[in-house]
């Protein structure tokens, strides 16, 4: 007896696959027309099944790769409502395609809905939290928000110590100190109490080693709110720098005390307490330093100082030879190699 099925394995906007198979002892004929072509097979049962799942894959992969091209030619020749028409209506069918909620991302951007498409990306990197398409347009939708949000900001505000920040820090990323600090203090004025803004101020007058007024502006911040460990390392950097050891220890252990994986802090304070003759205090700070960052050059050195300090030479040679390894681990190949008299050759 033959037993005849139509199957309706594909179809799309453009073509239509219609297959009917009937089964004739241990042999399985498929019948597959398309378009006025007719194809005929003869298979064993087993590689029917293994034919209708390739075929199935195959078909499904085609319909992701149609919508996809359907979808960006849609947005490269500028109706970006239609590649959002055809990207939704995919994407109910197929939610993970990254690729093509990407391109409906881009048509959103497009049509000026920044917060719509911002949306869509974050549901694709949910999807590929690695894709690079998808990070690469989340930069550009952020900036379009952030952009339309600073605007929002010096439309409402324009003489806020909020807006006065923005264009201090705007500068400071320009390298315009002197404009930097007239919109700082500028909003200081309007907000005197600025935690934010009083740190800022003094972290750009550390930077240009006005160490005195930037200790006039940490304090300024600790007054005005709970002490946070860039005061406490500032504070602690610029009495460092003013050669205040005691003043700069308190403040340093106190930074530590905050992050306590910090690395650049822990040197800090083996730093002060080394200028200040605590040669053994100091060994194991500069030692955890060197724990949180094993390449820190300036740590071995300092380390090899405390220990020569302290009498124990081998620690000391130890320390100084690992920061000779660092060294000569950072030089080109060709200079690695010895000279005439054994050692490395120098630069010229």
């Amino acid at each position: 007896m033959w037993t005849c099925v139509l199957l309706n394995l594909h179809e799309d906007a453009r073509s239509q696959v219609a297959t009917s198979y009937f089964v004739l002892g241990t042999k399985l004929f498929l019948v597959a027309d398309a378009g006025g072509w007719q194809l005929t097979l003869s298979l064993g049962l087993s590689s029917f099944w293994l034919l209708t799942l390739v075929v199935g894959s195959s078909t499904r992969a085609y319909g992701q790769s149609s919508a996809l091209t359907e979808c960006t030619r849609a947005l490269y020749s500028g109706d970006n409502a239609l590649a959002v028409q055809l990207a939704e209506k995919h994407l109910s069918k197929y939610p993970k395609d990254v690729a093509v909620r990407v391109v409906l991302a881009r048509a959103e951007l497009a049509q000026g809905k920044p917060l719509q498409a911002f949306d869509e990306l974050q549901r694709a990197l949910e999807s590929d939290a690695k894709n690079i398409d998808a990070l690469y347009y989340m930069s550009l939708v952020s900036k379009e928000l952030s952009h339309s949000e600073y605007e929002r900001l010096f439309s409402l505000a324009p003489d806020s110590f909020r807006a006065h920040q923005l264009l201090a820090e705007a500068a400071l990323s320009a390298d315009n100190a002197s404009e930097a600090e007239r919109e700082f203090k500028r909003a200081l004025e309007v907000n005197p109490p600025s935690v934010e803004v009083s740190t800022e101020l003094a972290e750009l007058k550390r930077s240009q080693s006005k160490f005195d007024e930037a200790i006039a502006y940490y304090a300024q911040a600790e007054k005005n709110g709970p002490l946070s460990y860039d005061v406490a390392y500032g504070l602690g950097a610029c009495y460092t720098y003013k050669q205040e050891y005691p003043q700069a220890i308190e403040w340093l252990r106190k930074a530590v005390a905050f992050v306590s994986r910090s690395a650049t802090g822990r040197f800090a304070l083996g730093n002060a307490l080394f200028q200040n003759g605590q040669f053994e205090a100091a060994v194991p700070e500069l030692n955890e330093a060197l724990r949180l960052e094993p390449r820190m050059k300036q740590a071995y050195f300092l380390l090899g100082r405390a220990y020569s300090k302290l009498g124990r030479q081998e620690e000391a040679r130890g320390a100084i030879r690992k920061l000779d390894e660092l060294n000569r681990s950072e030089m080109p190949e060709k200079e690695k190699k010895p000279g005439p008299d054994g050692n490395p050759k120098q630069r010229r």
